[in-house]
């Protein structure tokens, strides 16, 4: 599910950036929040444009990372995946901050911006990374994935056994 701008799409990309009366907003110098949910993970962007050029800082939410009480194996494996991740897709798109294990980067978008063009962004940061989206939700659900209320994130099997 993409949702740009309060619209969900299928929608006419040139008409995502419009004021409450249907005109065409100028992004000019400056920055535009938003965000989407994709795999059960809402991604953050913000792009910030100046001096003619413009970057889309990029974050996903993949999930916790497990105290290696909870489950020693889904960390060890977690952090094999985000090792490899990262030595595969070059840089570091995937990281462990504060306990959550997190996918983003400062991508270069077109200028001028169009909703064309950061969708085209978007998909070349993300469609690299899916397979190690998949593998970290065979450990962790993803944020947004259905469960009942108080259901740990980390998938019962991978679980320390009591």
């Amino acid at each position: 599910m993409f949702t740009l701008g309060g619209k969900a799409l299928p929608i006419d990309l040139h008409t995502v950036w419009t004021d409450d009366d249907g005109r065409p907003l100028s992004m000019g110098d400056g920055n535009v929040q938003f965000d989407f949910r994709f795999r059960d993970v809402l991604f953050a962007g913000r792009i910030e444009q100046s001096e003619g050029r413009a970057h889309l800082k990029l974050v996903g939410d993949m999930g916790p990372m497990p105290f290696s009480a909870e489950a020693p194996a889904a960390r060890a494996g977690l952090a094999r995946i985000v090792e490899a991740a990262n030595a595969h897709l070059g840089g570091a798109p995937f990281r462990v901050t504060q306990g959550r294990i997190l996918l983003g980067g400062d991508i270069e978008v077109a200028v001028p911006v169009t909703a064309t063009g950061l969708i085209a962004s978007v998909t070349l940061f993300l469609l690299p990374s899916l397979d190690y989206v998949d593998l970290i939700a065979l450990y962790v659900r993803p944020p947004l994935a259905a469960r009942r209320p108080g259901d740990s994130a980390v998938r019962p099997e991978w679980r320390r056994q009591r």
